[in-house]
């Protein structure tokens, strides 16, 4: 059985209103962001003098 497709729309529903929604701001909260987050990256050599303990989060592709 085939799945009814969808044409994407860039359309609000009947029930909305474009002037119920305030101006809008991209990237309204990404100073935020940046400013919350801390995020070292070692290089692969570097990382040796530090070895992984158990508890610590390993992110990205295993090396």
């Amino acid at each position: 059985m085939k799945k009814a497709s969808r044409k994407p729309t860039d359309e609000l529903r009947p029930e909305y209103k474009r002037s119920d929604f305030g101006r809008l701001a991209r990237g309204k909260y990404a100073q935020l962001v940046a400013e919350a987050t801390n995020v070292v990256v070692l290089d692969p050599e570097l990382s040796k003098a530090f070895p992984q303990r158990a508890g610590q989060t390993t992110f990205g592709p295993k090396r």
